[in-house]
């Protein structure tokens, strides 16, 4: 009997898995570590132990369907070859991490304040099921991700060249929310968590493919990084604006509106911008964004006009 057969169907430990020689590994590309999460994981373990088993798949089988894997606390990419010694988390990475933090602190502790919990595991029950589908389906329905982790899973997962998720890979990765990556990318906040869980199940949307719109949002972000802050470039504000903008233009004039705004968000000086950066909402008056709309129409007009007369002479 092979050590997968014994296993299935029993709810494990990590003292039978190190028994058996098999170790954690995670997806490569998963979810970044959220600190606050850890925390709040540790707590809730330190206190009522492990209410729910992690769920994991051989290694050998994630290998096997392209995806890149590494040893949970080393980080080292694990090969083909050494996969027999490997299963893979598909959720609970959050939990692990806090499970290892917690064994580490107890280092530090008396005997009666240190963490004395087990964690414990479940092989996946469905194994027909694609790999990259399972860890879609599980991260949705029972641990739901944020835009962005579904981002890096899509991107991942995709070995089709897809500069559109590129774009938005790398935005959500530096805290953008998905749905202003979605606008930065394509002026349209319709490429949703949907649309990535869907890529990494293999099926991948024709908004992922279509890059005619592409160059238009790098150069806009690229010259508004110049002056503005990366907190007003995440926010929906600027970039409803810059769309707006370009969306009332006449189809003939839509390029060189582009090239305005390009050239207007890199020729913003050091006190408008500030003005940007520090507006804030007022109490029974305008919102935030109302503010920062009305500053970027003032700045643009002067800007316009500023062009046109410099054009006249």
């Amino acid at each position: 009997m092979n050590k997968k057969n014994e296993l299935a169907l029993q709810v494990l430990t990590l003292a039978v898995l190190a028994s058996k020689g098999i170790k954690i590994a995670r997806l490569s590309g998963n979810r970044n570590f959220d600190e606050k999460v850890v925390k709040a994981k540790m707590k809730s373990m330190k206190a009522n132990g492990m209410l729910v088993p992690a769920i994991i798949v051989d290694a050998k089988k994630v290998i096997e369907a392209g995806l890149e894997i590494v040893d949970f606390e080393t980080g080292e990419i694990i090969s083909a070859a050494d996969a027999a010694r490997y299963v893979v988390l598909v959720d609970a990475n959050h939990r692990y991490k806090g499970h290892l933090n917690l064994l580490e602190a107890n280092k530090d502790l008396k005997d009666e304040e240190k963490y004395k919990g087990e964690f414990y595991l479940i092989y996946a029950l469905n194994e027909e099921i694609a790999v990259s589908r399972m860890f879609s389906e599980i991260n949705v329905c029972t641990n739901p991700w944020k835009g962005g982790d579904f981002t890096k899973g899509a991107k991942m997962v995709c070995k089709e060249p897809l500069p559109v998720l590129d774009f938005i890979e790398k935005l959500t990765d530096e805290g953008y929310p998905l749905p202003t990556a979605s606008k930065w990318a394509t002026f349209k906040g319709d490429i949703t968590k949907k649309i990535m869980a869907d890529a990494m199940a293999g099926k991948i949307n024709d908004k992922l493919r279509k890059t005619n719109g592409l160059k238009r949002g790098e150069r806009l972000l690229k010259a508004a990084s110049e002056h503005l802050s990366k907190e007003v470039l995440k926010s929906r504000t600027l970039i409803d604006w810059a769309i707006k903008e370009y969306e009332e233009a006449d189809d003939e004039q839509k390029v060189s509106v582009i090239n305005s705004l390009v050239g207007f968000f890199s020729s913003l000086s050091k006190e408008k911008a500030e003005q940007i950066e520090k507006a804030k909402g007022q109490r029974g008056g305008d919102t935030k964004e109302t503010i920062i709309n009305r500053l970027l129409n003032n700045f643009y007009e002067q800007y316009t006009q500023s062009q046109s007369t410099s054009t006249d002479e």
